[in-house]
């Protein structure tokens, strides 16, 4: 009888877009940092275990993913692992960007470990002590992207010392930086052409195909840490794997003359006081959108420092702790549901849940009181628009904190205070938006924006606005892994479907001592 062995292969199978080329950057769903840590590890120890004979691996891109991929790769046994990026140093992304807050676990509220911000180290749940990472930070809150840049470079670094000390010796991967996009797309494209007729060459028990060689990166190429060849030598993977980045973000009003918003990881000045003064537009349904609200609307940087504020008077944490257990189940549902369909019931139902249980705690006096107290003083307003019924894709915390704002400011509660104010509407597109900048003086709004229902094509109102903010998301025809590598359309879908499955908080490994 034929013995057939089990293999963990998920990875393989969610991340495999051609012949030994794994992408790790294009159609993600789980896309948090922590994510990208985990999604790296898990794709390197299944690449291990299924071929316990490779050597070489050229990884693309030099973000957190693409670097956890890197590290976890010399761990596992690969002797040659080449890194490289198109900018001048590694976790470009987030340096210089001040405004933006992160926290590997501040979204797992309300579970009972979101508090504390290390990675993988924690001990506030029964798996801490087991999670394994080569890229780790240390942290009470959440920390500014400028500041995770810096950690996670010092962590980089602190590996390779610890790598050129370790007996046996663990390889030190090549880091080359400013190298061609060009030569690099034309190398992954040339890789996956040359493999699929070497994977049909050995199927019939023979290479007689060359593999590609990587023999140029362009003139500007050159070594990030100091121990990578120069010039670089020829480079023959056996594997590419393709980290780089998330593509272009759709930070225009589609048609509009607007000028394009700051994209998503850039400063800003969305907390200045000027802001607190004007109306501002954000449009979209998902993170990015929400969480450009809540920093114009209120004091804080992230959600999890507003929940820590207004719990800070006992009344509203009981009053909170009531609606956690609900809550928490809503959030398991929602992301156990997204693994498995597309259909948009299960973000209608963590909409309706959130807002029902904000309703409740606006009924409350003490908490519309403490929640007003968030609010930033002014005379401006915020006008949150929608274009589906409900929220797309956004975590739990930030889809409750914003429609407990609404709530709370709804509520007639006593004298009026000069906070700002804030509008949520669902199911309005934007049809045209108009520069009023350079019209007749007197007029003060800089745009005005005619808003239509998504199903039909002429506006129903108009909306005049000092800033608007644009959150759609990603270009799919930018992503790089996807025009590196061009697969069948019924493909992607099922490979996309794939990388809807939850990842695990961390990697596990043995507990550590």
């Amino acid at each position: 009888m034929r013995r057939v062995e089990e293999i963990d292969c998920l990875s393989l199978i969610a991340h495999k877009v051609a012949s030994n080329v794994f992408d790790l950057s294009s159609r993600q769903f789980n896309v948090s940092i922590r994510d990208q840590l985990v999604r790296a590890q898990q794709l390197i120890t299944d690449l291990k275990i299924a071929h316990p004979e490779s050597r070489s691996l050229l990884v693309i891109g030099m973000g957190a993913a693409g670097m956890a991929a890197a590290l976890a790769a010399c761990e596992a046994g690969f002797d040659k692992v080449r890194v490289v990026d198109t900018r001048d140093q590694p976790f470009s992304l987030f340096r210089n960007v001040k405004s933006r807050f992160v926290g590997p676990y501040m979204y797992e509220w309300p579970s009972s470990f979101h508090g504390n911000q290390s990675y993988p180290c924690h001990e506030t749940s029964a798996w801490g002590g087991y999670g394994r990472s080569p890229l780790s930070w240390e942290a009470e809150h959440p920390i500014s992207a400028d500041e995770l840049a810096e950690q996670l470079t010092r962590s980089v670094q602190n590996w390779i010392a610890t790598a050129l000390k370790s007996n046996p010796p663990v390889p030190i991967p090549a880091f080359y930086v400013n190298v061609g996009p060009r030569q690099i797309g034309r190398f992954v494209k040339e890789f996956a052409e040359r493999e699929a007729v070497r994977a049909i060459e050995d199927e019939h028990g023979a290479y007689q195909s060359a593999k590609v060689v990587l023999d140029w990166m362009g003139t500007a190429a050159a070594p990030w840490n100091g121990l990578a060849e120069m010039p670089p030598q020829p480079f023959a993977p056996d594997y590419v794997i393709i980290a780089a980045g998330m593509g272009t973000e759709v930070v225009r009003v589609p048609g509009a003359r607007q000028p394009a918003s700051q994209s998503f990881w850039a400063d800003d000045d969305l907390k200045s006081r000027a802001v607190t003064k004007e109306r501002i537009v954000v449009l979209g349904g998902g993170d990015g959108a929400i969480q450009d609200t809540l920093r114009i609307l209120t004091h804080h940087n992230h959600p999890l420092s507003l929940i820590r504020d207004i719990e800070s008077v006992p009344a509203v944490r009981d009053a909170l702790q009531n609606e956690l257990p609900a809550l928490l189940s809503v959030d398991r549902q929602l992301r156990q549901h997204g693994s498995w369909s597309r259909d948009s019931s299960g973000l209608a139902m963590a909409d309706a849940a959130c807002k029902q249980a904000a309703a409740r705690l606006a009924s409350n006096p003490t908490v519309v009181r403490q929640v007003r107290k968030t609010l930033r003083n002014g005379t401006g307003q915020v006008i949150h628009i929608v274009r589906g019924q409900h929220f797309d894709k956004a975590y739990l915390l930030n889809r409750f904190v914003i429609y407990l704002l609404e709530q709370c400011l709804r509520t007639k509660l006593g004298r009026a205070t000069p906070h700002m104010q804030f509008k949520l509407s669902f199911g309005f597109d934007v049809k045209r938006c108009v520069d009023r900048r350079r019209k007749a003086k007197g007029y003060k709004a800089a745009w005005t924006l005619r808003l239509g229902r998504q199903a039909s094509k002429s506006p129903v109102r108009s909306i005049d606005a000092d800033k608007v903010v644009v959150r759609f998301g990603v270009d799919p025809s930018s992503i790089p892994g996807a025009t590196m590598i061009q697969i069948s359309e019924r493909v992607s879908q099922q490979r996309s479907t794939l990388t809807r499955v939850e990842l695990p908080f961390v990697a596990l490994g043995r507990k550590r001592a």
